[in-house]
């Protein structure tokens, strides 16, 4: 959405009887100064919060809320008896699916005409900085994520699982990591086509999501080779997990239906650990799952 798109909305929000004339607006130095601001970083939380600060010094204005994709980001405390104005941003590459996010203004008390005229030019200066973060945004998320189940992707885990190791040297604390692979998977894909065999496992995707905790994380490396790793997890809390998981499997209708389980590797963090030694532990206990039959749980 380009700026006089983005004005025209804000202005149709904001007031239909007011004389440009009369008004008093930014000047030349004001926006240089809010747009030298909002250049200053393509991080979506950082450039959010410098715009709203920059926002209440001129406004009163006590919250603003960015919501896009799967994400919510809030600055500022509403209070009650406010006033909300949303304005929808269009954003992603043009010749792509269209990417829509939605930022809400919280107001303590209601505009004069000049002030929202100024919030006008304010955000019209904001949403080219947004628009560019937003798109920024989604071609990372593309980069970690597992375009078929939405799960993070194998580059994912290694950036994840580095920072995990070194907060948990830090903490002298222990984290869980399984590993799954999915029964009879190949059956799927021989018998019904790989169309079907997706829908598997983009169900079992919902069901890992499901089943952790917001803490956690969930990726797949491809095929039907699963992971996750479990934040403050234990042995007792890793085989809660992946039982609870084996279990939400037997019971959904598509798996039912293929005759699909799952099998499970799992170990926990050890201080002499590295990324490699503790997946090599787990895919270790994954084999000797999987040579013990089907939905077997082995721990290491």
């Amino acid at each position: 959405m380009d700026i006089s798109s983005i004005s025209q909305e804000v202005s149709v929000n904001l007031s239909n009887d007011v004389s440009p004339n009369d008004l008093s607006v930014l000047t030349m130095a004001e926006s240089a100064q809010i747009m030298r601001t909002m250049l200053s970083s393509i991080d979506l939380r950082e450039l959010t919060n410098d715009y709203y600060e920059l926002l209440a010094d001129k406004l009163p204005c006590n919250r603003i809320r960015l919501a896009f994709a799967d994400q919510v980001l809030k600055t500022g405390k509403a209070k009650s008896n406010t006033r909300i104005m949303k304005i929808s941003i269009y954003y992603g590459h043009p010749f792509g699916t269209p990417q829509l996010a939605e930022l809400s203004y919280s107001f303590s008390r209601i505009l004069s005409p000049v002030q929202r005229k100024l919030l006008s030019e304010m955000h019209a200066i904001f949403a080219m900085s947004l628009k560019h973060a937003l798109e920024y945004y989604r071609i990372s998320q593309l980069a970690t994520k597992d375009m078929l189940t939405g799960l993070g992707n194998r580059t994912h885990y290694d950036e994840s699982l580095s920072k995990l190791i070194s907060i948990s040297r830090r903490n002298n604390e222990s984290f869980g990591l399984l590993i799954f692979d999915l029964d009879n998977f190949k059956t799927v894909n021989d018998k019904f086509g790989h169309q079907e065999g997706d829908e598997v496992l983009i169900h079992f995707g919902q069901i890992l999501l499901t089943c952790l905790r917001d803490s956690d994380h969930a990726f797949r490396f491809g095929g039907d080779e699963f992971c996750c790793l479990l934040l403050d997890s234990d042995a007792k809390a890793n085989k809660r997990v992946a039982n609870r998981i084996c279990k939400a499997v037997t019971q959904d209708p598509i798996f039912v239906k293929h005759g699909v389980s799952s099998s499970v590797g799992a170990t926990s963090f050890l201080p002499d650990d590295d990324a490699k030694t503790l997946f090599e532990r787990a895919d270790s206990a994954l084999i000797k799952a999987k040579q013990s039959g089907k939905n077997i749980y082995m721990a290491a």
